[in-house]
C-alpha cells in the first residue's frame, strides 16, 4: 500500500519522465490535473514495488493502466486505488485472492 499527499506543487518532469512510460507521460501532460495524475500512477507503482511485484531501480517498466482506465491490472495484480482532496493511495492485491475470496 502506498498513500501520497496531494499538493499544490507543480509535477517534477524530470522525476515523471525517469518513472513514467511515454503513455503515461502522454497522459499526464494532457491530464487537467497533472499532479494528481501523476501521484495517482505514482502510488500504482509504489504499492507493486511494496509487494515485490517491481524494484525502484526501474519504476519504468511498471507500464500501469493510465489513470481513468479502471479496474486497473499489472501481471496478475489488481490494483485499488482512490483518491479525495488531499490524499491518493492504491493497495495492490493478486487477481486469485479476490477470486478465491468470491469463490
Amino acid at each position: 500500500m502506498d498513500v501520497e499527499a496531494v499538493d499544490d506543487a507543480e509535477v517534477d518532469w524530470r522525476t515523471a519522465e525517469a518513472v513514467c512510460t511515454g503513455k503515461e507521460l502522454a497522459a499526464l501532460r494532457s491530464d487537467t490535473h497533472p499532479r494528481r495524475a501523476f501521484l495517482r500512477q505514482w502510488v500504482r507503482k509504489e504499492s507493486l514495488v511494496k509487494v515485490g511485484a517491481g524494484t525502484l531501480d526501474e519504476p519504468a517498466r511498471l507500464d500501469i493502466p493510465v489513470y481513468g482506465q479502471e479496474p486497473p491490472r499489472w501481471h496478475g495484480w489488481r490494483l485499488l486505488d482512490w483518491g479525495g482532496a488531499r490524499a491518493v493511495g492504491c493497495v495492490a492485491a493478486r487477481e486469485e485472492m479476490r477470486l478465491r475470496l468470491l469463490g
